[in-house]
């Protein structure tokens, strides 16, 4: 912990200014190069509609961060290429019909977020696949491309640092699936399950290494 504290610290005196060059004379303001960061995550989403929890994870945020220079009050901005594992799940469709289903969340773009008094926002832009669909036991072939389009999803939350731990979370609509179905179309069925508004999704991301100090890939 002490030492993610120095390396913040001298990262911060070298975003303002302040740092010691190599020279012993202050750093400049505009030498502040990106810091690899990495986090692993771990996601909750509540599908309204459905009256359930999906679980996914863990997975990973591999990306780096960046101290604005001159920034008051401090902002630092968080990029980062999101990946997560297929999650399996059960759901129980109009109240009493039994299904399971794989579900795929695909990030499109990679993940931006700002750290700024103490708060971290994040905009992640997802898409949800389904695959290996049962109901009452019986597959039902949704065939290779079931998913939805993408949606921009803004979560919020306390953080300390780029080099700690936190959680956020948000409000989101799942759009209308496309592509679903191979003898019929089965796109209306899964829209009307699961799309709409109403559904929230927690986020907790775990620091595992980054700063000026080596970061290992892990």
């Amino acid at each position: 912990m002490v030492k993610r504290w120095l390396a913040l610290a001298f990262l911060i005196g070298c975003a303002l200014g302040t740092g010691p060059s190599a020279g012993g004379a202050p750093a400049p303001a505009t030498d502040n190069p990106p810091m690899p960061v990495h986090y692993r995550v771990d996601t909750t989403t509540r599908v309204a509609k459905l009256g359930s929890d999906l679980v996914v994870g863990p997975g990973r945020l591999d990306g780096q961060f960046v101290i604005v220079p001159g920034s008051n009050p401090l902002r630092v901005e968080i990029t980062g290429n999101l990946a997560l594992p297929p999650a399996d799940s059960y759901f129980v469709a109009f109240g009493f019909m039994p299904a399971t289903a794989t579900i795929t969340v695909t990030s499109t773009a990679p993940v931006q977020s700002v750290l700024l008094n103490g708060t971290l926002t994040a905009t992640t832009r997802l898409t949800f696949a389904l695959s290996n669909t049962k109901v009452h036991g019986v597959p039902l072939d949704v065939g290779p491309d079931c998913r939805t389009d993408e949606v921009a999803i803004v979560q919020s939350g306390p953080f300390t640092s780029p080099l700690s731990t936190g959680t956020v979370s948000g409000a989101f609509a799942i759009p209308p699936f496309h592509h679903c179905g191979v003898t019929e179309n089965l796109d209306p069925l899964f829209t009307g399950l699961v799309s709409g508004p109403g559904n929230t999704l927690r986020t907790v991301l775990t620091f595992l290494c980054g700063g000026a100090a080596t970061c290992e890939e892990r």
